[in-house]
């Protein structure tokens, strides 16, 4: 068993940088780069760089080999693209920011020697593996639901990365909006609108202005956990 806090830690931008600088070749092969909102990335397979992401918001969408896609947020200090081995990169995934952010592109065969040296206990893969397991989880959970309760089971995930503004309350970020919120919960975007209208007549969400805000939290989970 690892503590989870030391894993947190170590595999921290900040730190995973000031491990990098430790090798001689780190500008050689180490660039930091800014994204605009709205700006997209589109990889392959043969992708051979690390993103390291430093701040800001991403949605990333996998396509895979039946051309499904699924899409997930990615904050720091996740890793948009970590593949532990070279066969796991997809057939197709695109990083698109939804806000300005700020990354480190790092040539991979660099990362990996880096790692080998500066982290025998592999704290940097597991923390990763971690992140890609509690991700999966909620795909196969929302994948087991109907439509409308994808749509709730996903608001109250995004409260991880909102602004609580009272007990019951709180303020979900200025880049989410219908299309954003259809691709995470795998819906239509007018059956989202639909619902969403349902929810702002029980005075449970407020959308009519950006930021959007979660008026009744608890509600919220009562229509998700409701028996049916």
């Amino acid at each position: 068993m690892y503590p989870k806090n030391i894993m947190e830690v170590f595999a921290s931008p900040k730190n995973l940088v000031k491990l990098l600088k430790r090798d001689l070749q780190f500008n050689q092969f180490c660039v930091e780069e800014h994204l605009k909102k709205d700006d997209t990335l589109v990889l392959d397979s043969k992708n051979e760089f690390f993103y390291m992401l430093e701040s800001g918001y991403l949605k990333e969408t996998y396509t895979d080999i039946l051309n499904i896609q699924f899409h997930l947020i990615v904050k720091p200090p996740h890793f948009p693209i970590f593949a532990t081995t070279e066969e796991e990169m997809p057939e197709s995934i695109s990083l698109t920011a939804l806000t300005d952010v700020r990354w480190w592109k790092i040539d991979f065969q660099f990362f990996k020697k880096v790692l080998y040296a500066e982290d025998p206990r592999s704290y940097v893969v597991l923390h990763n593996l971690l992140f890609v397991k509690s991700r999966l989880y909620e795909l196969v959970v929302k994948d087991r639901m109907e439509a409308a309760d994808r749509i709730y089971y996903t608001l109250l995930q995004l409260l991880d990365i909102s602004l609580v503004t009272g007990k019951n309350r709180a303020e979900f970020p200025r880049f989410l909006d219908y299309t954003l919120l259809a691709e995470l919960a795998s819906t239509s975007r007018s059956y989202t609108v639909t619902l969403l209208g349902e929810l702002r007549d029980k005075g449970i969400l407020v959308t009519h202005k950006k930021p959007w805000k979660l008026e009744d939290i608890a509600a919220l989970q009562a229509l998700l956990f409701k028996e049916k």
